[in-house]
């Protein structure tokens, strides 16, 4: 059998499969309209609290709203 290196299982955990960086990268257009350090931090901190508050909201309201208008009621309070 040819099995892959412990380099390329590693590289490709950490650079190539890896969702997190992937989530990291999709805030740099936010980070990147910022002039100053503090003003990327102050950003980076606010989009942080954003998608913290409205992923406990949809959890919230998860069971309670029926299914057939589920989505909707996510996309707006996601929105």
């Amino acid at each position: 059998m040819n099995e892959p290196a412990f380099q390329t299982i590693l590289a490709n955990g950490f650079w190539n499969n890896n969702p997190g960086i992937v989530q990291l990268l999709g805030l740099c257009p936010l980070l990147a309209v910022s002039g100053t350090f503090i003003n990327g931090l102050g950003m980076g901190i606010a989009t942080t609290f954003v998608v913290l508050f409205s992923n406990l909201a949809v959890s919230a309201v998860r069971r309670v709203v029926r299914e057939d208008v589920r989505i909707p009621v996510f996309v707006l309070i996601i929105a």
